[in-house]
């Protein structure tokens, strides 16, 4: 008998054991990659939704924790857009307004004249014309969401704002995003003549000597930090604490998985004690034993990491199905995470597989025939 085969033999005679154990490490592995996916994808698309706009770099006040934290006066996008090799600077303010639905949407204001404005792409209605105001462009997904087109009205923190367009971006954050004047967020929000950071668009954005020269200048000015806009995430405080978060539960939930593994062929070898001393009697080697155990442990890991892949995948999905997530990111787990995620459980439950395996080669043929 083959070490294959003996070790399907030992995992169908138990087979609710086995079966709870293949689960067990399926949702470890589904869990793993549904929460480190979800802090992953957070960065993204936040990058994602600013790289939209056309923006090359961002820049934020520096020591700010979080991207809707700080605020910088207005007046210092004149002085970034002096400098050589800036093509232009747009302040944005960025907030979480209630609507009159009691529900809360992200509202960016947008001042007349940002190049924000030139890459709005449009579903239908138009632009706002200069100096209007209470007027508001929609995106596609929450304008389906609260069933709205062009026309109809959306209160924003007890003001009745016009809906002019419905944009259609590709970013997610952006396609659930209300995007009205800047100077009617400012006073909707008590915060006149400050924005939530500034964006800058360089003249030459492929050349890296150019943008690190760039980011040094702006940042001279004093009290400013400015990075690429797809970093932007990487320092904020409250993405750390989510990233933090969610990855430490995600190896908790992997560790489980191997110590259930481990503990299901501690039982089989504790239970099988005399089938292993038979094996030892008629010549079966140490090094044979331990392999027959420890592929046990890999066909278990294997099989629960394949369905966890699956339970991974669609945990993602169902995540972004959530409205109060599905707004604002898109949880999407890369190739990479999937692949290295299940790699790393098979090889955790097969190293988990060698203390049974030397449990059960550490006692004399004899001592184990003698068991009853």
């Amino acid at each position: 008998m083959n070490h294959l085969r003996l070790a399907f033999r030992n995992l169908k005679r138990r087979p609710t054991r086995s079966i709870l154990t293949a689960a067990g490490v399926a949702i470890a592995v589904g869990s793993f990659i549904t929460l480190y996916g979800l802090s992953q994808s957070v960065e993204q698309n936040v990058g994602q939704s600013i790289e939209e706009h056309g923006a090359d770099l961002t820049v934020r006040r520096t020591g700010t924790a979080e991207l809707f934290g700080g605020t910088i006066p207005e007046t210092i996008g004149p002085r970034i857009a002096e400098i050589p090799g800036v093509a232009a600077v747009s302040g944005e303010m960025l907030s979480l307004v209630g609507t009159d639905r009691d529900e809360h949407v992200l509202t960016a204001g947008w001042a007349e004249g940002s190049f924000f404005w030139q890459n709005v792409p449009l579903e239908e209605g138009r632009l706002p014309n200069r100096d209007e105001r209470k007027v508001a462009l929609v995106g596609i997904d929450l304008a389906r969401a609260m069933q709205k087109h062009a026309g109809d009205t959306i209160g924003l923190l007890g003001e009745q704002f016009k809906i002019v367009g419905i944009t259609r971006f590709n970013s997610i954050i952006n396609r659930n995003m209300v995007v009205v004047p800047l100077a009617d967020l400012q006073e909707l929000t008590f915060r006149p003549g400050v924005v939530t950071f500034l964006s800058v668009k360089l003249a030459h954005p492929g050349d890296p000597a150019e943008v690190k020269r760039l980011t040094q200048a702006i940042e001279a000015i004093g009290g400013l930090s400015a990075s690429k806009s797809e970093n932007v995430m990487r320092n904020d405080s409250m993405l750390g604490l989510l990233r933090a978060v969610s990855r430490s539960m995600a190896w908790v939930a992997l560790l489980m998985g191997v110590l259930m593994v481990l503990n299901t062929l501690l039982m089989a070898v504790l239970e099988r004690t005399r089938e292993i001393g038979i094996l030892a009697a008629i010549g079966w080697s140490t090094e044979r034993i331990t392999g027959a155990i420890v592929i046990e442990g890999f066909i278990l890991s294997a099989i629960g990491s394949a369905v966890g892949v699956i339970v991974g995948v669609l945990g993602s999905h169902l995540l972004s199905a959530i409205p109060a997530i599905g707004r604002f990111v898109t949880v999407s787990p890369t190739v990479p995470l999937v692949t290295a995620t299940a790699l790393a459980a098979i090889a955790l439950g097969v190293l988990g597989s060698f203390y049974p395996a030397w449990l059960a080669t550490r006692q004399s043929p004899a001592a184990a025939l003698g068991r009853a």
